[in-house]
């Protein structure tokens, strides 16, 4: 039995941070901020849970400018792109 009951689930958060990055990605070309918003939100609430917490905390602030109706930071929109390509054992 594996002393940590997450691992199964972190390894599969990885799998998918490639297949992330690429829909934000791709969000982002396409100018879809519903789309990157409810990716983020996502992102946010389960990125912390598995041990990322450079994603949850990137992931939360641009969440948190969509829920104060701010102008969404593309700087920070692109740093998740990266830090979830960085992520994915695929890339």
């Amino acid at each position: 039995m594996s002393a940590d009951a997450l691992e199964p689930l972190r390894l599969r958060f990885r799998q998918r941070a490639g297949e992330e990055s690429r829909h934000l990605a791709d969000a982002l070309a396409r100018g879809d901020i519903s789309e990157i918003e409810r990716l983020a939100h996502g992102l946010a609430g389960v990125a912390g849970l598995f041990g990322f917490a450079d994603i949850g905390a990137l992931a939360l602030e641009i969440d948190g400018e969509f829920a104060r109706g701010e102008a969404l930071s593309l700087d920070k929109v692109r740093a998740l792109i990266i830090a979830l390509e960085g992520l994915s054992p695929y890339s």
